[in-house]
């Protein structure tokens, strides 16, 4: 069909501005911009000559367009249209998606460590669950978590690791864990820090300023050198060495029903199952007990207001910011729930454990005649 002709004179003068669609304050509002331009990309009528009334009226307020390409884009259509009025009214297409709390937890867990079944972690990347894949891609993938856990467990050992988490927008992001010799050299920093009132202050740019806040920085660095150091750190680090190995040697031993039964999907699907609850489960207990990671979000106080132990982190919100032992998880109800009974237990065990060996080392030997 031949297209009508339509003179400039024909068409009232418009402005080209480096905006691409006037806003509605502008006076062009959303709709009369979509709908001028599927009008302008319609097919043209039947009859030479002259234009439609619709299309003359269309024209009579054209939108200011930046370019005349714009006007050969294709028509917009109903998706289009949808996503445009979703963009306007703010929605976020990257908004978390509706997960229950254990299977929150169960990414969470599943993001630190190698070991998860469609987890990539050093693409930082988590697949779709899906069956099909070759024996040799199973396997391949078993050696590779055992040998990245291998790799983690040096890495906490010296300098640290690296661990994933999602943040608010349910986005894989990239945090650190502090490992055992870095930990041994923050503590010799704070305590030099600590002992020299500041006159060695490698982690601010200037010393603190008077008697008052040279002592306040001394306490500081000190709390920082015993507790944060010695009492936290190194076990923290030990704890992840220790979960790493035993992961390894967990997914080590998923070559064996992986070569097995590898070649039948529903195999495949036991033998995923099997292995990333298991997976989730190492690292649950050993979170749970002393120096673990829940143990310490369990056992944290806070003093300005005063909240105990157990009731400062129920109390907290899934995400929380500015410490590093909630940053990295998203602490639900659920996880509260469990982690809490599950480090109540463990103090339980440590202190029978602990009295039974008391009493055991100070029973004296007693001869029968």
């Amino acid at each position: 069909m031949k297209p009508c002709p339509v003179s400039s004179a024909d068409l009232p003068e418009v402005s080209v501005s480096r905006t691409s669609v006037q806003s509605p304050n502008d006076g062009q509002s959303f709709d009369k911009a979509l709908e001028a331009a599927a009008l302008q990309h319609s097919d043209p009528p039947p009859g030479p000559g002259s234009a439609p009334a619709h299309l003359g009226e269309a024209l009579s307020s054209p939108p200011a367009f930046s370019s005349p390409e714009f006007l050969k884009a294709p028509p917009p259509t109903g998706s289009n249209a949808v996503a445009a009025y979703q963009k306007q009214a703010g929605f976020d297409k990257a908004a978390p998606t509706s997960m229950s709390d254990f299977e929150k937890y169960k990414d969470d867990q599943l993001l630190r460590n190698p070991g998860g079944r469609n987890y990539y972690l050093d693409e930082k990347k988590v697949l779709e669950p899906s069956a099909g894949k070759s024996v040799w891609e199973l396997i391949r993938k078993d050696v590779s978590d055992a040998a990245g856990n291998i790799k983690n467990f040096f890495s906490n050992m010296f300098l640290g690791t690296t661990v994933l988490y999602r943040n608010e927008k349910n986005e894989i992001r990239q945090g650190f864990q502090r490992g055992l010799l870095r930990t041994m050299a923050d503590f010799c920093r704070d305590l030099a820090s600590g002992l020299t009132f500041g006159a060695f202050h490698p982690d601010s740019a200037e010393p603190p300023h008077g008697f008052k806040n040279r002592l306040l920085y001394s306490v500081s660095k000190l709390k920082d050198a015993f507790v944060g150091d010695i009492l936290t750190g190194i076990p923290t680090s030990a704890n992840h060495m220790s979960k790493n190995l035993i992961l390894s040697g967990w997914h080590l031993m998923e070559v064996l029903p992986d070569a097995a039964t590898g070649n039948f999907n529903a195999g495949q699907k036991l033998t995923t199952t099997i292995f990333d609850n298991g997976h989730v489960a190492i690292e649950y207990l050993t979170d749970v007990i002393p120096s673990g990671d829940a143990w310490l979000r369990v056992h944290a106080t806070n003093f300005q207001p005063l909240q105990p132990p157990v009731l400062y982190n129920l109390k907290l919100p899934e995400y929380y910011k500015g410490d590093i032992r909630w940053e990295h998880v998203r602490n639900t109800p659920f996880r509260k729930t469990i982690e809490t009974i599950g480090s109540l237990l463990s103090d339980a065990l440590a202190i029978g454990l602990i009295g039974h060996t008391g009493s055991s080392g100070n029973r004296r030997n007693q001869i029968d005649y």
